[in-house]
């Protein structure tokens, strides 16, 4: 018979109550790829997930799926997930840094008629820096998840714009 401790210790417990959260962003082309990797594995995981479609009209019918809604809400469902799958656009990986979220970032490919631009580099290269789990495969989706649950916790990014900006504006008044 399991403990309340072996419960615990193994997230079981938690994750009973634990959402994933799906970020597929505005862009104006579909990103059917990711959302039925992602349908496939919560047909077999019973986990709940939920999902910020934008302009992909693919059938899920395991996920929660709602196309276009307000960035508070974006935020608020970033904030109570355990964790974020997201496309590789800059302003998604963006809230999912500034709220310390562990993050699958998938980029969308242009060869696949995903997107315009090359997200392939900047997932990359916050990958290679440690702020996100790539996921260049989605068939590796199972693989991801596990390992971006066993990262410990990520503090909320903080950009040093502001600083940086401020300090220029000092220096600019005390020399001027």
């Amino acid at each position: 018979m399991e403990t309340d401790v072996e419960a615990l210790s193994e997230g079981n417990l938690w994750r009973t109550y634990a959402v994933i959260f799906v970020m597929l962003g505005t862009n104006p082309y579909p990103f059917d790829r990711l959302l039925n990797a992602v349908d496939q594995w919560a047909a077999t995981s019973g986990e709940k997930v939920v999902a910020q479609t934008g302009n992909t009209r693919s059938q899920a019918s395991n996920i929660e799926c709602h196309d276009f809604v307000s960035h508070d809400q974006i935020e608020k469902w970033i904030r109570d997930a355990e964790l974020v799958i997201t496309q590789g656009g800059f302003g998604s990986i963006r809230d999912c840094l500034r709220a310390g979220k562990p993050t699958i970032a998938v980029p969308r490919l242009p060869e696949r008629g995903e997107c315009q631009d090359e997200q392939s580099e900047i997932v990359g290269v916050l990958s290679d820096e440690g702020r996100v789990v790539a996921l260049m495969d989605v068939d590796e989706l199972p693989q991801a998840i596990e390992r971006v649950r066993r990262l410990p916790p990520a503090e909320p990014y903080r950009s040093d714009i502001p600083r940086i900006v401020a300090a220029a504006v000092q220096t600019a008044l005390d020399t001027g």
